[in-house]
């Protein structure tokens, strides 16, 4: 039976059934990781170190164009260090952009890096859904409330969605967003020796690409959905939140370069460029400065020059 720590890591499979990606794919995946490197220069944990953020909220395998599309919210992009998370947790030990924060994390990988964190949570120990093989978001975001609410800056949720199996939220309820969810579901209570990963069992034809891909929007919306609300409750207590990804996500088509998942070290658009959106509260605004009659109002509108 897997150990904890093997519920939800990326990397290679020890059993060989479920390595046994088609040799073409196997092969393209094999040359992309060799030329591609940084194809454009990481630049968000720049960004990072330049912002001085309260609450660092990262969607695991949110590419950029699917936030983009469903945020009503200005979305900028930037580019990742990785394309997995454990590539992405290194990158981050590296960096030191993590180092002191508190991390509240739904992703096992951090069992397995030191990114210098004053104190992880690792929310996914009581909160791992068997029903669903994941973590909803909701348990990660209650704990860096928690920690927020004891005085601690900075923090990190890292939640697990919309990492596969995709799952959304209709009503009151999380459900699977692909309806099967047993080819993707990593369970720790089974020890199946023919069982697939998510990335061998898209590249070997075992899911309907077309269902996954509304599946995964499905969950990067209702992940976004979730995220906002506390959002909001943090921007109005006077912090700076940003929000980004530890890496995109791929289902096979001519633009992302034939990749399903998100294979370790494949430095490809899809997977590299990932949202950034920062949500800061507003100024305040002194009594000299505010507009007190009808023309500065007008002028405060832009309806009349000053």
């Amino acid at each position: 039976m897997p150990t904890d720590t093997e519920r939800f890591i990326d990397g290679p499979e020890k059993r060989g059934a479920m390595t046994a990606e088609p040799l073409a794919y196997r092969a393209r995946k094999w040359a992309l990781q060799r030329i591609t490197g940084p194809l454009k220069r990481p630049d968000q944990h720049e960004r990072l170190a330049r912002t001085d953020w309260d609450v660092l909220v990262v969607l695991d395998a949110c590419r950029y164009d699917a936030l983009r599309r469903v945020a009503h919210w200005p979305v900028d992009a930037c580019r990742s260090p990785g394309t997995a998370t454990g590539q992405w947790l290194g990158a981050c030990e590296r960096s030191g952009v993590l180092e002191g924060s508190h991390v509240a994390t739904g992703n096992v990988n951090y069992a397995n890096w030191d990114v210098g964190a004053a104190d992880v949570d690792h929310v996914w120990e009581d909160h791992w859904d068997d029903r669903l093989g994941n973590v909803l978001p909701e348990p990660v975001l209650d704990a860096a409330d928690d920690f927020l609410a004891d005085g601690n800056r900075p923090v990190v949720a890292h939640l697990l969605p919309p990492h596969a199996p995709y799952v959304a939220e209709v009503g009151d309820s999380w459900i699977p967003a692909f309806p099967d969810t047993d080819v993707w579901r990593r369970n720790p209570g089974r020890d199946d020796e023919d069982k697939l990963s998510p990335q061998v069992a898209m590249a070997s034809g075992h899911v309907d690409m077309d269902r996954a891909i509304d599946g995964y929007h499905a969950s990067v919306e209702s992940t976004w959905n979730a995220v906002v609300d506390y959002v909001g409750e943090w921007v109005a207590d006077d912090l700076t939140v940003v929000v980004t990804a530890d890496h995109g996500e791929t289902f096979g088509r001519l633009r992302d370069w034939g990749m399903y998942g998100h294979p370790n070290k494949v430095h490809v658009g899809p997977l590299t460029k990932v949202p950034w959106v920062v949500f800061e509260p507003a100024a305040p605004v002194g009594d000299d400065e505010s507009a007190s009659g009808v023309q500065e109002k007008l002028e405060a509108l832009g309806y009349v020059e000053g």
